[in-house]
């Protein structure tokens, strides 16, 4: 039986670089691993700066090309480490993380924020390090960095504020949209209209990854306010036992805040912040957190991204746990000093009053 060939030789060079420009990220690659000719087209930064573009638009922005186009291999690279969310798979978290730096600048960093409603751009955002009220020095004994990262929100982004008139007048502007849906089921639209990235890059070593959970893992209106929703993103982290966390994980939780104006229902972003959980939902500190955050670029990656919702709820179940047995110790506490008073006053009522 013949064979049917076809020869990419006969087509030219332009033709080809044109066909791959219509790929994904994935096609792309599966395409590169089949010929010589193929590979060396896919090796083009102008194909995958196109598609982190499309991606994430935050990368087309000015500040952010120093920041991708310095590291090796630039663009691929961060398509390759950025697109996967990071899974929570690893049982041994010890064997897969590379030997730790002595001292993790925020500086070493740089994030990018994109968020979306129903494939549009809502808004953008390129820092280049990670702001901090007070970075880390050489002195170990600093703890006022310590505690600025604990008691305020390590990463925070304010996109610009849409006033009043705007909303009156109806602007589609850049951090405002028009939501689609019922107004009575708010929380349901923001859940399957709602996307946002939040992607990582190591400067020095051009490592990248993604800390969204790209969907909402949760959305609950703050009644008290007028019209504002909270929003949850985030990611699992295996992290190693140096570290002292329970069960070895970290939670990235990322916290959105929306504004819907109910009678036009139109959505104005608020504010984005981001911080580090354990199992025992208390925060984790400066230090602990950069160290975290840099084990996080060498995670297990998935683009199975029901596996990694289902990796946050067995988190979640986790800290409930904890928080139950913690309950619990505190309720046995408390009747253990309860006996211990009635049986002294039992004693000294027996030895004062009379028989």
């Amino acid at each position: 039986m013949e064979h049917l060939q076809c020869d990419l030789k006969c087509l030219s060079r332009d033709i080809l670089a044109d066909i791959m420009a219509r790929l994904d990220g994935s096609t792309l690659a599966s395409a590169a691993c089949t010929c010589s000719d193929l590979r060396g087209i896919a090796r083009n930064q102008r194909l995958w700066k196109q598609l982190c573009n499309s991606t994430w638009p935050s990368t087309a922005l000015d500040e952010a090309q120093h920041l991708i186009s310095s590291s090796t291999d630039g663009f691929r690279r961060f398509y390759a480490d950025s697109y996967p969310l990071i899974s929570n798979d690893h049982k041994d978290a010890n064997n897969y993380f590379p030997i730790q730096p002595t001292l993790i600048s925020p500086s070493n960093f740089a994030l990018f924020i994109d968020v979306y409603y129903r494939e549009k751009c809502i808004t953008s955002s390129v820092l280049d390090g990670i702001p901090m009220e007070t970075d880390f020095g050489q002195d170990d004994d600093t703890t006022t960095g310590l505690m600025s990262w604990v008691l305020n929100c390590p990463f925070k982004v304010v996109p610009s504020d849409i006033n009043d008139e705007d909303i009156e007048d109806g602007d589609d502007g850049h951090d405002f949209v028009s939501l689609v849906g019922k107004a009575d089921d708010r929380c349901n639209e923001l859940k399957e209209g709602i996307r946002l990235s939040w992607v990582l890059l190591d400067k020095k070593r051009g490592k990248a990854g993604n800390l969204s959970s790209w969907k909402p893992l949760s959305v609950k209106k703050i009644w008290a306010s007028n019209g504002d929703y909270i929003l949850h993103f985030g990611c699992i982290i295996p992290v190693q036992e140096c570290l002292q966390l329970p069960h070895n994980l970290a939670k990235c939780l990322i916290v959105a805040r929306c504004n819907i104006e109910e009678k036009q229902g139109y959505l104005r972003w608020k504010e984005v912040s981001m911080h580090i959980e354990d199992t025992s939902g208390a925060y984790v500190n400066g230090g602990k957190s950069l160290i975290i955050l840099n084990q996080a670029l060498y995670c297990s990656r998935s683009n199975n991204r029901h596996a990694v919702g289902k990796g946050y709820i067995q988190f979640e179940g986790r800290k409930q746990e904890i928080i139950r047995k913690k309950k619990l110790e505190e309720t046995l506490a408390d009747w253990l000093c309860i006996s211990f008073e009635v049986v002294i006053l039992l004693i000294l009522g027996y030895r004062i009053l009379p028989i």
